[in-house]
């Protein structure tokens, strides 16, 4: 019902893109972000890029509960309003508070969902990300500087010295693509390799999926729920280094400033590590 509600609503949406002017003379701004994790992450990094450029603005994020954590994380002084598309009552709450604070500028980066564009249309001026033209090959947080209409950064990337020892390490090797995950092969090898060469480390493999758990190491199973989201950041911020696919987590310890090592099988880095970082790329520097 919520869904036919949504398609009726955004139907025919009569939108007026916000301009840089427009930005410098708003007072209250919403961003509605309704996507997948690692984009979630990607938008908040750019969006604390955004409030620092305009920091005399009202902000508002609305996102999904298990998202808040990060939000509260990254922009622990930014207003966080978490909502269930499918909950009618949840629907109610954030129409009234929509309609009663009339944001001046809306947008919804990465988020290409009915629910998030709808919240945009009680924005005085918005450009739902759907309708945003974006170039065919740009970094991923590129694309969000551009749709949010902040100076791009230049591209730089080095790799890490990696320290000789390591009391905790965190492996996250599932990624949402099959073929963007660390392989059985590849975790199995980087286990070995790094038991060899870190006698008393302790690690932790954090998962969707148990089939790449081990025995004899840790294990975290992520769950959508906030209370899971919240135990994930507490891990990596208690582990010394990071070793992800082309997933959130690479997102999130990256914007946490971890010790991260990113092992990109099919993905190019120019598009999906965030410019101006430091990291490494492969496994190379651990063998």
């Amino acid at each position: 019902m919520i869904n036919s509600y949504l398609k009726y609503k955004t139907k025919e949406i009569k939108y007026s893109p916000p301009n840089v002017e427009d930005i410098n003379n708003s007072n209250k701004i919403l961003f509605s972000i309704f996507t997948r994790y690692g984009d979630t992450i990607i938008d908040l990094v750019v969006i604390k890029e955004f409030i620092e450029c305009y920091p005399d603005k009202k902000y508002l994020i609305l996102c999904p509960r298990q998202m808040k954590p990060y939000v509260n994380e990254l922009l622990p002084d930014i207003e966080c309003l978490t909502i269930n598309k499918r909950n009618l009552f949840d629907m109610i709450r954030v129409d009234k508070l929509l309609k009663k604070r009339r944001f001046d500028i809306g947008f919804n980066p990465w988020s290409n969902g009915l629910d998030s564009c709808y919240f945009l249309t009680y924005c005085k001026k918005f450009l739902c990300y759907k309708d945003f033209v974006k170039p065919d090959i740009i970094n991923n947080y590129q694309i969000v500087r551009k749709y949010l209409q902040l100076s791009e950064k230049d591209w730089l990337i080095e790799e890490q010295s990696l320290k000789d020892d390591y009391q905790k390490i965190l492996i996250c090797p599932q990624s949402t693509d099959i073929d963007r995950s660390i392989s059985a092969f590849q975790l199995n090898k980087l286990l070995l390799d790094l038991k060899k060469k870190y006698k008393t480390v302790e690690i932790t493999i954090a998962s969707m999926d148990k089939m790449y758990f081990r025995n004899g190491y840790n294990q975290f199973l992520f769950e959508k729920s906030a209370q899971s989201s919240q135990n994930f950041l507490d891990l990596v911020k208690q582990s010394e280094l990071v070793i992800c696919s082309d997933s959130g987590p690479m997102h999130i310890a990256n914007a946490l400033k971890k010790t991260v090592i990113a092992v990109l099988n099919k993905t190019k880095p120019e598009i999906v590590i965030n410019t101006g970082e430091i990291l490494s790329l492969d496994l190379k520097v651990l063998q």
